[in-house]
């Protein structure tokens, strides 16, 4: 999985130039970028032919604004998700930001101020459960009789299921929650993967003779606390690595931090450097050990765990 390119972003209300105008437009959140969205986004491309290909999204997530506390953590980032649109052909990102304010405007307004005035749009692509506009009263049924009074051809994608299983947004978050990362990963077509720069830590990692990076992941979603087979990312190369995901008991540690021992990786500093963490397989639970060498002696085991784990993948 490559994460070197991204889509170009554009924000609302500003208007696109004349070269984007006249796009095939796909709506939704898009966080995670699971199978439905990859089916969406598919149907996008085949839909655009020579016209530019854009996603249309929100930051941040509308259930945050609309309900306050009760907010969902997001999968990815915003840029995370450019990265992962790029990948599927999308050239153009436009975040909406989604206010209190925003979430007022009539579905007639949103097809008018939004897709006709900024967009310009000539196409839509979207699921069917999609809702846009004041209460959601811009459903599936709405779109297909009000897009055409304004020249935009609508295509409808049908709800993806894998197995009997729906490949939303929700049900990935509470397997990551959960710590099932294979089933995470098998509902959205790749691993779970985090993506920051490497921070500052206590160095204790490499006083015992397994250095790791830390990761700041600020009010994202990460999996349940413990420690993890992984693939890393950094400086253009891609390696094995075992992630611990805790507050560090041994150490009478108190917040909770993702750092990541990097197998087989040469010496040096990555502090600073943009690591991509991909999350394969939970192999135990987060322990409070009696001494430094009891932790040392089960991270040497942990190790090869994770080179059994992930030969196997």
């Amino acid at each position: 999985m490559s994460f070197a390119k991204r889509v170009r972003l554009a924000r609302y209300p500003r208007e696109l130039p004349e070269q984007w105008r006249g796009a095939a437009v796909a709506i939704g959140n898009f966080d995670g970028i699971h199978l439905g969205h990859k089916a969406v986004l598919g149907t996008l491309e085949q839909v655009a032919g020579d016209r530019p290909r854009i996603a249309l999204s929100f930051y941040p997530h509308p259930i945050r604004v609309l309900r306050g506390g009760d907010e969902p953590r997001c999968l990815s980032s915003v840029r995370e998700k450019a990265e992962r649109l790029a990948e599927l052909k999308v050239q153009l990102l436009y975040l909406i930001h989604f206010t209190k304010s925003f979430s007022q405007l009539s579905a007639r307004s949103f097809i008018e101020q939004v897709l006709v005035r900024a967009l310009g749009a000539t196409a839509i692509v979207v699921g069917e459960d999609v809702a846009v506009g004041r209460g959601r009263e811009g459903n599936l049924e709405f779109l297909k009789r009000e897009l055409p009074n304004y020249g935009i051809t609508l295509h409808v994608v049908p709800r993806f299921d894998l197995a009997g299983v729906r490949t939303g947004s929700r049900t990935i978050r509470d397997l990551v929650g959960v710590g099932d990362m294979r089933a995470a990963a098998h509902l959205m077509g790749s691993p779970f993967t985090i993506s920051a720069r490497v921070g500052h830590g206590d160095k204790r990692g490499s006083m015992i003779g397994y250095p790791t990076a830390n990761i700041a992941v600020g009010k994202r979603l990460i999996p349940k606390r413990g420690v993890y087979a992984c693939y890393v990312e950094v400086l253009g190369a891609s390696y094995k690595g075992v992630a611990n995901i805790g507050t560090r008991p041994t150490f009478n540690g108190r917040c909770e931090r993702l750092e990541v021992h990097i197998l087989d990786i040469q010496a040096r500093s990555l502090y600073g450097c943009r690591m991509h963490v991909s999350f394969i397989e939970r192999l135990r639970d987060e322990e409070r050990f009696g001494s430094v060498e009891e932790l040392k002696a089960q991270i040497g085991r942990d190790v090869e765990t994770a080179r059994r784990s992930l030969t196997d993948v």
